[in-house]
């Protein structure tokens, strides 16, 4: 098996490398900062790691989109050590710092006093036993909450944020070629990160798919995320009399749209019973969207509030998933139509753009309320 490049290199030479490069990045985020002088207010992300997940959709991505409003931004490297951070914010002196909830363990409102810090959660951490406590401490401390959905924000506020803003998450609209449904096989995707962990949403996809496979069968299964050490036990219980599954490899971002190319339907199972899945929002919903995937959602949280009886499917009957998933299956005319329709209200409503948008409304109203509160206290 072909082994990692970073595993070849001693952890300690690791150490090493990454304090020689802190410094460059510090130098090259000066640079970025002094080049940047002007008007315009200054937005600056901490991000909870690099070009990835949710980083790269609310920090990398949202920092790009903001400067075609007016905004100038500047993202921190999470490489970067604390004072290194503490003097590029001085030196910067942003009007606003965005910080992308506690994964990164310098994201900690404390660390930062002199600055206002809107605290940016798209997932239900708090629910998580390592990160419940960094998440609760930071509520009373932070200016506002920016969250993915509106479960997490009500949480924020019900423990001490003094409030809450809804910004869903989207991601840039690809310039890849769509493929027309007629051409697709009968694929069903369930583009799950770590998709063993998700047993409630395991067993619902298993027993929908199963379904499907005695009224329809040659369907096949495509589950996501395979990594090095997974073994085939978990690909195995999906699989029966009609079905056949595919694991895909865990792969970057820049390759991943590929696989949903050929997808005829994709499955967003979330189960009220595990609390960490309440928070969730879009997620992987916005791959399905951008390559023109019919979504298939539960009936709670945010995708009930984006999609209607034409863009998409939203139930926690799974008679309704096997019922409309057949239809679909069997109606090419009606999949693309609806298919073109939620890729139509993704760009609206989900893309980049839209959701840089809505931010930058957020942004501004965070922003006149400081300067308020300043004016009344001269």
């Amino acid at each position: 098996m072909p082994v990692s490049s970073a595993l070849l290199v001693p952890q300690h030479l690791r150490a090493i490398i990454r304090s020689g490069i802190r410094p460059v990045r510090e130098f090259s985020h000066t640079i970025q900062i002094l080049g940047q002088r002007g008007a315009d207010p200054l937005v600056a992300f901490l991000p909870c790691e690099g070009r990835r997940g949710a980083a790269l959709l609310r920090c990398f991505n949202m920092a790009d989109a903001l400067k075609a409003r007016n905004w100038r931004t500047i993202t921190l490297a999470p490489s970067l050590t604390l004072n290194q951070r503490r003097r590029l914010l001085r030196i910067a002196k942003p009007d606003l710092v965005v910080m992308q909830g506690s994964r990164h363990f310098l994201n900690r409102p404390d660390y930062y006093p002199d600055h206002r810090i809107l605290y940016d959660l798209d997932d239900a951490d708090f629910h998580l036993p390592h990160l419940t406590r960094p998440v609760r401490a930071a509520m009373p401390k932070v200016s506002a909450v920016i969250s993915g959905s509106e479960y997490i924000a009500n949480w924020c506020q019900a423990h001490g944020a003094a409030q809450a803003r809804v910004v869903w998450t989207g991601m840039p609209v690809s310039d890849r070629i769509s493929i027309p449904h007629h051409d697709r096989r009968p694929v069903i995707a369930w583009a799950q990160s770590r998709p063993m962990t998700y047993t409630r949403e395991a067993a619902w996809v298993r027993d929908v798919v199963l379904a499907i496979a005695r009224q329809r069968p040659g369907v096949v299964l495509r589950l996501f995320d395979r990594q090095s050490g997974d073994t085939s036990e978990f690909a195995n219980s999906f699989r029966a009399k009609g079905v056949s599954v595919e694991w895909v490899k865990a792969k970057p971002f820049s390759d991943y749209l590929t696989d949903f190319d050929d997808v005829s339907l994709g499955f967003a199972p979330l189960s009220a019973d595990t609390p960490f899945s309440r928070g969730k929002s879009f997620g992987k919903i916005l791959s399905y969207l951008d390559r023109r995937v019919p979504v298939f959602a539960s009936g709670t949280g945010e995708p009930t509030r984006f999609f209607t009886s034409q863009t998409g499917v939203c139930s926690n009957d799974p008679d309704v998933w096997c019922r409309e998933a057949l239809r679909l299956l069997g109606d090419v005319e009606a999949r693309q139509s609806m298919a073109d329709a939620a890729y139509a209200a993704f760009k609206q409503q989900l893309s980049s753009d839209a959701v840089a948008r809505s931010m930058d409304i957020e942004l501004r109203r965070f922003l006149s309320m400081d300067c308020a509160r300043v004016g009344a206290t001269l």
